[in-house]
């Protein structure tokens, strides 16, 4: 890559779509990740091994439920996260 201080300061438009596309592909795979992440914990806490921790009551409710409830929540909730911070 070129050297930006040679073109005033300002970085080719090839090297700057570059790195734009790089940004966003990182964006991209971190949420997907963090979801991926929060989606099969909610799927593991839901399994008869830990039916002690599904059971734990928060806000009424039992714990397996209530992180169930949210799948939807988060998912919209990294949604927007995405398209704000993929400008």
């Amino acid at each position: 890559m070129s050297n930006p201080e040679q073109n005033g300061g300002k970085l080719p438009e090839a090297e700057q779509t570059d790195r734009n596309y790089r940004r966003k592909m990182i964006l991209s795979f971190s949420i997907f990740f963090v979801f991926f992440v929060f989606y099969i914990g909610t799927a593991v806490i839901q399994t008869p091994q830990f039916r002690e921790l599904a059971s734990i009551p928060l806000l009424g409710m039992p714990l397996g439920l209530f992180l169930s409830l949210g799948v939807f929540p988060v998912s919209w909730l990294l949604i927007v996260l995405y398209f704000r911070l993929g400008r």
